[in-house]
């Protein structure tokens, strides 16, 4: 067993320009990482999180195999994935150093428990630490679904939503200090579950419903006037008929926000969903990512 000091995991570096790329076999192999990049060396540099020495071996195999599969698409040097044991104490430095507080949208401020902020009047401070799951505030995807939810709570108010894929929680806990009410989440990940009650519990808020469930068999309690996906285009296809189904068009059009989406993949979700019947009201493209936000009509035949 590994020393509760340490934490075993594959470790490799990659070019920013590169990160796309990585970030897509990393879930499409449904592993558990995270990154930073470093602004001096301009490398990012990848951690993949196992349970143990020997899968964190095996893990390097898969990925080494994976990352060559892909070898002309790599702008940069190819990454060599390779078995590491990360010490806590570096873990904890590391993000301290680099996570940093930050305005996300017109209200929404992401800040970790270390830092300060000078909110202003209308500023609604999210406090999140990093941990080992999806969702930081940094990414493209994740910034994009903050400021859809900030302009939907202006214009809404007090309306369901459901966070379909929800990471490490950050997307539940802003709707509900943005007001939506009630909100709901799910992931498939037992752990990322349990980053995102955690959050939620420390940040003082008990009126979400967490689930641990597949995107294939969610049913959730109720349609909602706002389901925000921030998962892979590939299960967003897949699943967009269920998607559309969990909306809540009984008092107007519903608003579907879809995220996890490289900016080439883009036009196979905006024809998908429009062949369901939801129109594109707005789209946000941050880095290598395309977010769209759509409406279903009330009265709309479901799919």
């Amino acid at each position: 067993m590994p020393s509760t000091d340490t934490i075993p995991c594959v470790e490799f570096r990659a070019a920013p320009a590169d990160l796309p790329i990585v970030e897509a076999i990393l879930e499409a192999a449904e592993l558990l990482w995270s990154s930073y990049t470093n602004l001096e060396t301009a490398q990012v540099l990848v951690w993949v999180f196992t349970d143990s020495a020997a899968e964190a071996a095996a893990v390097a195999d898969r990925l080494n195999t994976a990352l060559a599969a892909r070898r002309q698409d790599f702008t940069g040097a190819l990454p060599r994935p390779a078995a590491a044991m990360l010490r806590q104490e570096d873990w904890e430095h590391s993000w301290q150093r680099l996570f940093k507080a930050f305005r996300v949208s017109s209200r929404l401020v992401l800040k970790p428990s270390w830092e300060t902020w000078p909110a202003e009047p209308r500023d609604i401070i999210l406090e999140l630490d990093p941990g080992m799951c999806f969702g930081t505030g940094y990414h493209g995807t994740t910034r994009a679904c903050l400021e859809f939810m900030d302009d939907l709570a202006e214009q809404h108010g007090r309306v369901s939503l459901l966070d379909a894929g929800c990471g490490s929680g950050i997307l539940s806990l802003a709707a509900a200090r943005l007001g939506f009410e009630p909100v709901a989440a799910f992931d498939h990940d037992p752990q990322a579950v349990a980053m995102t009650q955690a959050n939620l519990e420390r940040a003082g808020v008990s009126r979400v419903e967490v689930r641990c469930a597949d995107l294939a068999d969610y049913a959730p309690a109720r349609p909602c006037r706002v389901v925000v996906a921030n998962i892979q285009a590939t299960a967003l296809l897949e699943h967009r008929q269920r998607l559309c189904q969990w909306l809540d068009t009984s008092a107007g059009p519903a608003t579907l926000v879809l995220a996890g989406i490289l900016t080439a993949q883009y036009p196979g979700i905006l024809a998908g969903f429009t062949s369901l019947g939801c129109r594109e009201v707005d789209r946000r493209t941050i880095d290598e990512w395309t977010s769209g936000r759509f409406e279903f009509p009330a009265g709309q035949k479901r799919p």
